[in-house]
């Protein structure tokens, strides 16, 4: 018995990622955080694990294509982050 082979039509629509994108983004922030270590009347530390895990999680979801795989993986992944974070801000700089 030969396997049905599927249409075009019923085969669900997945959109590639557009790294160029996420690789500009990354940039951008990456930029944003120099300019935010060199600012001394805002709260730095805040700021810059803001965007440090913002860019972990780019290149987790889309570097390593965490965004199509299980929610398991994922949650490996995130897990570590909420650990660590009350603990960078709670240990003097």
């Amino acid at each position: 018995m030969a396997m049905p082979s599927k249409s075009r039509a019923g085969a669900a629509k997945t959109r590639r990622p557009n790294y160029v994108l996420v690789f500009l983004l990354l940039g951008a922030l990456t930029a944003l955080e120099v300019l935010v270590s060199s600012m001394t009347n805002i709260p730095r530390v805040s700021f810059l694990l803001g965007m440090s895990f913002i860019k972990a999680m780019l290149v987790i979801l889309y570097f390593m294509h965490l965004r199509s795989d299980s929610r398991w993986f994922g949650l490996i992944f995130f897990l570590p982050f909420l650990l660590v974070i009350p603990l960078l801000t709670v240990l003097p700089h």
